[in-house]
C-alpha cells in the first residue's frame, strides 16, 4: 500500500513540473514570437491598383494591371496583416512617359507618392513590376439620336395620334474617339406590347453594346411616351385645283370636286376640316407627257393629326382649252 501511494505522489509531482514547464515554454514562445514580430523586415505582398489624375482630354481604351507585386519594409505585425488582406495603392497618371505612340508608367519614380498612402511604420521599397503600359485614346464628346425599340400591336381601331416621343431624344456619349466615331445613334432596350389602347408611358434603359461599356452617357435610360387614341373616319369634299397652269390655258377637270376619306384620332376629329388638307394637281405632269390621259393628285399639306388619308376618285380626267 506504502509503495503505491508514493508512485502515485511522484506521478503527480511529475505531472505538475510537466504543466509547469510547458506553461513557460509556451509563454517563452510567446514573447519570442511577440519579440520578433515587432521587428521590421522586407517582404512582397499583392497591392490592387488603382489610377489617379488621368489627362482629362485622355482615355484609358484597354484596362491596363488591377494588382502588382510590391517589395515593403514593415514590422512582422504589419505584415502579416499585409499577407492576409489586400490592400489597395494608386499610382499618379500625371507621370505617364509616351514614346512613339506608346504610353507607360514606371512605378518606381514614384515611391515617395506610394509611401504616403501607407501606414507610418510601412515603406515601400521597390515595385516588382517595373513597367505598366496604358493604351491611349482621345477623349471627346458627341451627341447621337436615341431611337425607340418598341414593337406594340394595337386593339383594333386603336393607333398612335402623334409620333413616339422620346424624353430626351438625344444624349451625349463620351469616349475614345475611334469608338466614338463609329456610333450615329443608340436604341433603347426591348418594349413589346401587346393590345394597346391606352396610352403609353415607360421609362427604358438604353442599349449600350457591351463592346463599348467604358463610355459614358449623359442619360442611361430614356421616357418613352405614345399617345394613343381609338380611331375613326371621316369624309369632305373639297374642289379640284391646278398648280403651274399657264396663264393662257384654261383646264376643265372631270370631276370638279375629289372626296377625301381621312383617318383621325377620335379626340381629334372636330378639329378636322376641309381646309386642314392641301390637294392639287399638277399641269407640269402633263406638260411632261402630252399623251397622259389623266393627272393624279399631289398632297400639298395635311393636318399632323390625320393618321391617313385616300383621296377618291386617284386620277381626274382633263380638257386642255387655250
Amino acid at each position: 500500500m506504502k509503495t503505491a501511494q508514493k508512485i502515485s505522489n511522484l506521478n503527480l509531482k511529475n505531472n505538475r513540473k510537466l504543466k509547469v514547464f510547458l506553461f513557460f515554454l509556451v509563454l517563452t514562445s510567446i514573447i519570442w514570437l511577440l519579440i520578433a514580430l515587432s521587428k521590421n523586415y522586407t517582404s512582397t505582398a499583392i497591392f490592387k491598383v488603382e489610377y489617379e489624375n488621368l489627362p482629362v482630354d485622355k482615355l484609358v481604351q484597354n484596362k491596363p494591371i488591377s494588382e502588382v507585386e510590391i517589395s515593403i519594409n514593415a514590422p512582422g505585425f504589419t505584415l502579416i496583416n499585409y499577407k492576409i488582406r489586400t490592400h489597395k495603392i494608386a499610382f499618379n497618371l500625371n507621370g505617364l512617359i509616351s514614346n512613339k505612340g506608346t504610353s507607360f508608367l514606371l512605378p518606381n519614380t514614384q515611391l515617395s507618392y506610394l509611401n504616403k498612402q501607407v501606414s507610418n511604420e510601412t515603406t515601400v521599397v521597390d515595385v516588382l513590376q517595373d513597367t505598366i503600359f496604358f493604351d491611349l485614346g482621345r477623349n471627346i464628346s458627341k451627341k447621337v439620336v436615341v431611337k425607340p425599340n418598341v414593337d406594340v400591336k394595337f386593339k383594333l381601331g386603336y393607333n398612335f395620334i402623334e409620333d413616339l416621343k422620346l424624353i430626351p431624344d438625344s444624349i451625349v456619349i463620351t469616349g475614345p474617339e475611334k469608338k466614338i466615331d463609329s456610333i450615329s445613334e443608340i436604341f433603347t432596350m426591348p418594349l413589346e406590347l401587346a393590345d394597346v389602347h391606352q396610352t403609353i408611358e415607360a421609362d427604358l434603359k438604353l442599349d449600350i453594346p457591351a463592346a463599348k461599356l467604358n463610355l459614358k452617357v449623359s442619360n442611361k435610360s430614356v421616357h418613352v411616351l405614345g399617345k394613343v387614341d381609338k380611331f375613326t373616319e371621316g369624309v369632305f369634299k373639297i374642289p379640284v385645283r391646278f398648280i403651274n397652269e399657264p396663264e393662257n390655258v384654261t383646264i376643265n377637270p372631270f370631276p370638279k370636286e375629289i372626296e377625301v376619306v381621312y383617318r383621325v384620332g377620335l379626340s381629334h376629329f372636330n378639329k378636322i376640316n376641309e381646309n386642314s388638307v392641301s390637294v392639287v394637281f399638277d399641269y407640269n405632269q402633263y406638260k411632261n407627257d402630252t399623251l397622259i390621259q389623266y393627272l393624279t393628285p399631289v398632297i400639298q399639306q395635311k393636318s399632323e393629326f390625320i393618321h391617313s388619308l385616300e383621296i377618291q376618285p386617284n386620277q381626274i380626267e382633263f380638257l386642255i382649252q387655250n
